[in-house]
Formats: C-alpha cells, sequence, structure tokens
C-alpha cells in the first residue's frame, strides 16, 4: 500500500512539471511574440514609416475576428461573466461590417498611442497563464525627459492557435478594450430606439473622426 501511495504521489508531481512547463512555454512564446512585433512597429514610428506601412504591421499583430466576437459577447468579458451574446444575434454581413469597422478603428489608435510613446522605454514584464490557450503580457513604458512619470502599463491578451499568435485584446491601465466596447455595444443593440443601424453610425463617425478613441460612446 506505501508503494503505490509513493507511485502516486511520483505520478501527479511529474504531471505537475509537465504542465507547469508547458504553461512556462506558452507565456514565454507569447511574450517573445510581443517583445518582436510591438518592437518592430515602434521601429517603424521612430523611421516615420508610412502610415500604411504601420497598419499592415498591425492588422498582421491582431486577431479582428476573435477580437470582434468578444466585444459582442462571444465569449463574455471575463469582467461580465453573464453577458448577452450578441454575435448570436447578428447576420455574417453585420458581423464583418463591425469587423472592419473595429479594424479601422485600432489601427487608428495603436498608430496613435505609439506616437505618443515613440520616446518612451517599453519593459516587457512577466507574462501571466490566462488558462486554455491565452497569455497576458504586460509592458511598461516610461518617459525617458520625465523619468519621475509613472510608466503606462499596456498588457496584451495573446490567443495562440496552431503555433501561432494573435493580440485578442489590449488592456490600458487595467482598462480592457474589449469589455469597453461590449459595454457601449451591449446598451446600443438593447436600446429600442439604437440598435445595429445606430451602433454602425457611431463606428463610422469614430472612423471618420481624426482623432478617434477605442469608443463609440453617445
Amino acid at each position: 500500500m506505501r508503494l503505490r501511495h509513493l507511485l502516486s504521489v511520483a505520478l501527479v508531481a511529474i504531471s505537475c512539471t509537465v504542465a507547469g512547463g508547458a504553461s512556462a512555454d506558452k507565456i514565454d512564446d507569447a511574450q517573445k511574440f510581443v517583445e518582436k512585433e510591438h518592437g518592430q512597429l515602434k521601429q517603424l514610428v521612430e523611421q516615420n514609416a508610412p502610415s500604411d506601412e504601420v497598419r499592415k504591421h498591425i492588422d498582421a499583430m491582431v486577431d479582428y475576428d476573435e477580437l470582434t466576437r468578444r466585444t459582442l459577447g462571444s465569449p463574455c468579458p471575463p469582467q461580465v461573466p453573464g453577458c448577452t451574446n450578441h454575435k448570436g444575434e447578428l447576420s455574417d454581413a453585420q458581423f464583418t461590417e463591425i469587423r472592419d469597422l473595429l479594424r479601422k478603428l485600432v489601427e487608428k489608435n495603436y498608430h496613435k498611442n505609439l506616437n505618443k510613446t515613440r520616446d518612451y522605454d517599453i519593459t516587457y514584464k512577466n507574462g501571466k497563464d490566462e488558462g486554455a490557450n491565452l497569455a497576458k503580457i504586460r509592458t511598461e513604458a516610461k518617459n525617458k525627459s520625465k523619468p519621475r512619470d509613472p510608466a503606462v502599463q499596456v498588457d496584451y491578451v495573446i490567443m495562440e492557435a496552431g503555433g501561432k499568435y494573435k493580440v485578442i485584446d489590449i488592456v490600458t491601465e487595467g482598462s480592457s478594450m474589449t469589455k469597453n466596447y461590449y459595454d457601449q455595444f451591449h446598451k446600443m443593440l438593447t436600446n429600442a430606439d439604437q440598435g445595429y443601424p445606430y451602433l454602425v453610425q457611431k463606428l463610422k463617425k469614430k472612423v471618420a473622426t481624426p482623432s478617434a478613441q477605442t469608443e463609440a460612446k453617445d
């Protein structure tokens, strides 16, 4: 009996070690992905590369299909476990229209933030396992000319699929982009006087505004 117990303990220890190693590898690979992609984008901005080139690189980094699904409650944002799956209420054409508008907003705002932090030092902190095929990688941007200012924290939520990594959410100072969008979209889609046409109208207005933010508020 004692031998059997010892064997069981050993097997559990081995399985935990393997799982821990796999998790560490996932986080390490996700962090390398963020360091490489964000580093290349920062370099493009510092070199005053054409906007189209910067946007193209952003597009290669972000999974807009997954990001859009999450803004529509499929799956729910972690902070809203009992959300409404608005993705299931939309046609394929409607989903595509929202996705394409979100892509333009993300491109615009990401590029704007890169310009804001072009003279900042970027450091990459230890990542966090978010379960399944997700990892969260933290970056901190420190103003070189104002070293006493607090660092700006931006977390990238990374999804791995088929050995490839993509950004599916960006959390700035604790504020999740997909969660913020979900809150706004849910409000519009459940308002009898607004609905889908109103949501699209607001997104188009944000896209057309030079200083567009990652919001589609009333």
